[in-house]
């Protein structure tokens, strides 16, 4: 059998990646620039920032457009696979929740967001696993899940824990892109029903591929300058593909409809109880290890 072509891997998954975000953790232990870990956005609307964060201003506008599906005001805000921080700390900053948490497998992020967000009151960051998170039941009135959820292994686990620590009420803010080789209507449609089997209800579904794309074309003169800086030169390959520059594959894939990007907000029914089978809340004395996902 030949040997598969870069194009054809799923290379952000599992294991792997966890391996992967860890290893990049490490090699931008360093960048305190570095903030952000998406794709970026562009609707042509863009929103008003404060000028220190002008320079990943693409990256931020994703995070601001999920943000702003519902208001988070006053809030317990959740954000699962928070990287490097940049989101939580964006969300904590101009949506005005009463608390922001960060939640991450990756120690590294931890460790950097640790010591990068420190002096933000009301910010936290806590190193968990997405389909086993460390947080009591009801726990908060909105979880924020920014491409993060395509590295899952069980996505329904994930889904099932988001019902579990979202409180009656609380609102799923959730984009990522759909998988390769995949019929992206298929796939939506599945990414629906599993929103809609862990028992939340579906608010709003919207494709964004055309102001993902617009967000990378803008952004892609940075994203190659950090690549050449960061990246040994045998690794930029991946690190294309990783960032999403023009000519990656991926931006091919959503250049061409071949891969869909989507924002949905769902909410978790008033009234709605946790199911009796789910992890008790807690999660006092939870100190395992995690397990191999991100």
């Amino acid at each position: 059998m030949a040997p598969r072509q870069i194009s054809q891997r799923q290379y952000f998954f599992g294991s792997r990646a966890r391996l992967l975000y860890e290893l990049i953790g490490w090699n931008f232990r360093k960048a305190d620039h570095l903030r952000f870990m998406n794709y970026g956005y562009d609707d042509g609307d863009p929103p008003p920032l404060a000028p220190e964060d002008e320079a990943e201003r693409y990256c931020a506008q994703l995070y601001h457009a999920a943000a702003a599906l519902h208001d988070l005001s006053g809030k317990h805000v959740l954000d699962i696979g928070s990287g490097r921080g940049g989101g939580a700390a964006h969300v904590h900053r101009y949506f005005a929740p009463l608390e922001t948490v960060g939640c991450d497998l990756a120690q590294a992020a931890i460790r950097f967001c640790e010591s990068t967000y420190r002096d933000i009151e009301g910010l936290r960051f806590v190193r968990g696993n997405a389909t086993d998170l460390p947080f009591k039941d009801n726990a908060f009135g909105a979880v924020l899940n920014v491409e993060s959820a395509h590295c899952y292994p069980d996505r329904d686990a994930f889904f099932a824990e988001v019902f579990r620590v979202l409180a009656p009420g609380g609102t799923f803010h959730f984009s990522d892109f759909t998988r390769p080789g995949r019929d992206p209507a298929a796939e939506i449609a599945e990414l629906t029903a599993a929103l809609k089997e862990a028992g939340l209800t579906v608010a709003t579904e919207r494709d964004i591929t055309d102001a993902i794309l617009h967000g990378l074309d803008h952004d892609d003169a940075r994203r190659r300058r950090e690549i050449r800086r960061w990246f040994p030169l045998g690794t930029r390959r991946l690190a294309a593909l990783w960032t999403g520059t023009r000519g990656s594959w991926i931006y091919e894939d959503f250049r061409a409809g071949r891969r869909k990007y989507v924002m949905v907000l769902a909410f978790k029914p008033a009234g709605s109880g946790n199911a009796a089978l789910l992890a008790p809340a807690c999660k006092a004395g939870h100190h395992h290890e995690p397990a191999l996902t991100l």
